[in-house]
């Protein structure tokens, strides 16, 4: 075959024609009005009709461009993927970008044509024009539905033919509702006269504006303003009218606010716990609130003989020079300025104090005069005592994790003793489920204080590898606390475990917010599921979400039987601050934090919704290997782990200090106790050898037990440390293991675990 796509003379059939045939090819593939390329299976040309050389530049030499080279890297591939296709089937590719002619862009739908031994006729058709037309439609339609606008357009007799957006949300009608009815079904009663006015308007060729009241699905009224242009065709005939309308019934309120704004503004001065004095600039009295009349003659420097009027001088009504010159400076100062004065007054005759504010009077950026407050400072400081109380309650969090460290505390010891019980031979039955019954109360209420501690101190996120099998088990725990409804939930947990990796608050967090908001769905009762399972992600899910099929991904379900999301709200429920719940009863941040921390964790959220029948939010988390995995099933019951060595026990509380001593010696080791960490110094000093280990309380008064290792890390390096504490901060955690080279223990802890961890550091496995 002969290569001669860049050259005007004739070429060779591809194959052997007869002659006639081979005309009839050359005809065809000369003069196509379409570019016509023949291509091998990779793309390289070997044919080209004239207008392929044109709309490809192709050079004029013996070199074989590529087709690919010409298109953009996304149609390259989906070109190259059809050319190695086998096949005798002809495929069109719609929509592909070339970039030819210094990086001028061109859409073309490319048909590919199979021809023997490999070769494809390939056929080039610039559908570039109907795309820009497409897309300019498609920008003109989408900036019509964005607008707040009620958009018509009515044929010659009025009737509806169109309708944007808005038109539903505005109005309440659907499209639906609302195409092929007059217009006349929107407007209230009682406008003959208006709409008359603009028939003749519009029957004299002339556009018509002006003010209706519309009526709502609902019945309830509106204004708009309305602009009715008349439409014509290119021959010039009347086919119909557009229709504007902008609901300016917040601007008719707004007008009739300020008719009534100066009122307003003297009931709010008269309302206010104030003597208000408003002066024009030669310092004389324009308006005086009420207030005053309730407040004794002599008030913030002033002594007026009756009531003020007037056109009278306020710095006439103060009596002392002194005083006087003061007040007379601050009000020259303000005007000049327009910064505020602030002093107070002392009545050392009634015992009483004054805030007196001067400020400017303004308008339109000059200032016409001042406004001189008194406000009743014994009143100030009642309000100030109150702040001061307010301040106090701020610390309730605060006290809410310490009460949660000492309750930790009793835990440790109601757990400890229980386990030590259990762990006697022969125990008699009837005292085994019992005891079994104290661990499984305090194992529940050592939860419940985790996450009070959790909760009521700040930290940054910890990410470990969850099974959510057991987020929703513990999700659902907590969402029926909350329930006031007749809401049944149900937990269905995957087979296997179901894994993935974010903070476990953040998980708590996120699978409560999305059960309050289905609770908040069914006011009437219903269903309430949470549901896990492994799935590989299907090829139009992926590709939605922008992910690669077959992925494997941990799919945790919140189901409700609720009223489920309308259609035009489904895109904005992720939105910061955005809510349908009543003024006061959300803050519209829930769905923002829920989207916020599954993104966080590399996931998406995929929504099943239908108005009626209730929504499910579908949490898709990608899948980790189940290592390390923070679980709650217990552990086998086993005997405890018994060692040798001297052990220091630190902790404030004298019932867990005798707990520990009592386990750690039934477990093999010399114990000695402290009370604080100087006490423990004081110990450790005493020693002839150092301790084997140091097991200490973090929370101590004194010394913490962080600053006590620290402290033994360099006094005695060879003791092992252990902090027990109830709950620590993602940097102490750190700082304790990493830098301090200690180990730690979550209170309450599992004397089993303790056990373990003891015998491991002083038989030389652990650090």
């Amino acid at each position: 075959m002969k290569t001669a796509y860049y050259t005007q003379e004739p070429r060779d059939a591809i194959h052997p024609l007869p002659p006639g045939r081979e005309r009839w090819w050359r005809l065809f593939f000369d003069h196509s009005e379409d570019p016509l390329l023949v291509c091998r299976r990779d793309g390289t040309i070997e044919e080209a009709n004239p207008r392929a050389i044109h709309l490809l530049s192709l050079p004029n030499n013996a070199l074989c461009p590529c087709l690919l080279d010409s298109l953009s890297p996304t149609s390259a591939r989906a070109v190259a993927e059809c050319l190695k296709r086998d096949g005798k089937r002809q495929n069109t590719i719609p929509g592909v970008r070339m970039i030819i002619r210094q990086n001028t862009p061109h859409i073309v739908d490319v048909q590919i044509t199979p021809l023997d031994e490999g070769f494809m006729l390939v056929t080039l058709r610039d559908v570039s024009r109907r795309w820009r037309m497409e897309s300019h439609a498609q920008r003109l339609i989408t900036a019509i539905d964005a607008t707040p606008d009620v958009i018509f357009l009515a044929d010659a007799d009025f009737r509806l033919t169109f309708v944007n957006s808005a038109f539903q949300v505005v109005t309440g009608y659907t499209i639906e509702d609302a195409l092929g009815r007059s217009l006349d079904f929107l407007r209230a009663p009682g406008q003959e006269s208006i709409l008359a006015a603009c028939r003749q308007h519009l029957d004299n060729d002339v556009d018509w504006s002006g003010e209706l009241i519309n009526r709502r699905s609902d019945g309830s009224e509106y204004v708009v303003q309305a602009n009715v242009s008349l439409i014509f065709d290119f021959n010039g005939d009347h086919i119909g009218y557009a229709i504007f309308e902008r609901d300016i019934s917040l601007l008719k309120r707004l007008q009739e606010d300020l008719r009534r704004e100066r009122n307003m503004v003297v009931s709010i001065m008269d309302s206010l716990d104030a003597a208000i004095y408003t002066v024009d600039r030669d310092f004389r009295l324009a308006h005086v609130n009420n207030f005053s009349d309730r407040l004794p003659l002599r008030h913030g420097w002033l002594a007026w003989e009756g009531r003020p009027k007037a056109g009278v001088s306020l710095l006439e009504a103060i009596p002392d020079p002194k005083h006087r010159e003061q007040i007379r400076t601050a009000m020259e100062q303000v005007l000049t300025d327009g910064r505020m004065y602030e002093t107070q007054a002392h009545d050392p005759v009634n015992r009483r104090h004054w805030f007196i504010r001067i400020a400017p009077w303004r308008h339109e950026g000059k200032n016409l005069g001042l406004i001189y407050k008194v406000t009743d400072q014994t009143k100030l400081n009642e309000l100030q005592s109150q702040l001061y109380q307010a301040q106090k309650m701020e610390t309730v969090g605060a006290l809410a994790a310490g009460v949660a460290h000492d309750f930790n505390n009793l835990l440790q010891a109601i757990r400890g003793h229980v386990a030590l019980m259990l762990l006697e031979e022969g125990l008699p039955v009837m005292l085994g489920d019992p005891l079994q019954k104290i661990d499984q109360a305090a194992t529940r209420a050592s939860e419940i204080t985790q996450q009070l501690l959790t909760f009521s101190r700040a930290s940054d996120e910890n990410e470990v590898v969850l099974d959510f099998n057991d987020v929703i088990a513990e999700a659902s725990t907590m969402a029926r606390r909350s329930l006031k409804q007749k809401i049944e939930i149900v937990v269905q947990p995957s087979k296997s475990p179901a894994c993935a990796r974010l903070d476990a608050t953040r998980a708590q967090q996120m699978l409560l917010n999305l059960c309050v908001n289905s609770i908040d769905a069914m006011p009437d009762g219903g269903r309430l599921t949470l549901s896990n399972e492994v799935v590989e992600l299907p090829a139009g899910l992926a590709a939605r979400h922008e992910r690669t099929s077959g992925e494997k991904y941990v799919k945790c379900t919140v189901r409700d039987t609720g009223t489920g999301i309308p259609p035009e709200i489904i895109d904005k429920i992720f939105d910061p601050f955005f809510t349908t719940k009543d003024k006061g009863k959300g803050t519209g941040l829930g769905m923002s934090i829920v989207h916020g921390v599954v993104r966080h964790a590399g996931g998406f959220i995929d929504i099943e919704t239908e108005p009626g029948r209730g929504t499910a939010f579908n949490i898709y988390l990608p899948e980790v290997a189940a290592i390390g995995v923070k679980s709650a099933r217990k552990q086998t019951r086993k005997k405890l782990q018994r060692g040798s060595g001297r052990v220091l026990v630190v902790d404030d509380m004298d019932l867990v200090r005798d707990f520990a001593r009592t386990f750690l010696e039934a477990s093999g080791y010399t114990v000695k106790v402290a009370a604080s960490g100087e006490e423990a110094l004081e110990i450790l000093g005493k020693e002839e050898l150092p301790m084997d280990l140091v097991l200490t309380d973090f929370n101590m008064t004194g010394i913490t037990g962080q600053q006590l290792i620290r402290e033994i890390t360099v006094r005695w390096p060879t003791t092992k440390c252990i902090l027990a504490s109830g709950y620590l901060e993602p940097e102490e955690r750190s700082l304790v293991e990493e830098h301090l080279g200690a180990s730690i223990l979550n209170k309450p802890f599992n004397i089993r675990e303790a056990a373990d961890l003891i015998a491991r550091l002083l038989n030389g496995d652990g650090n």
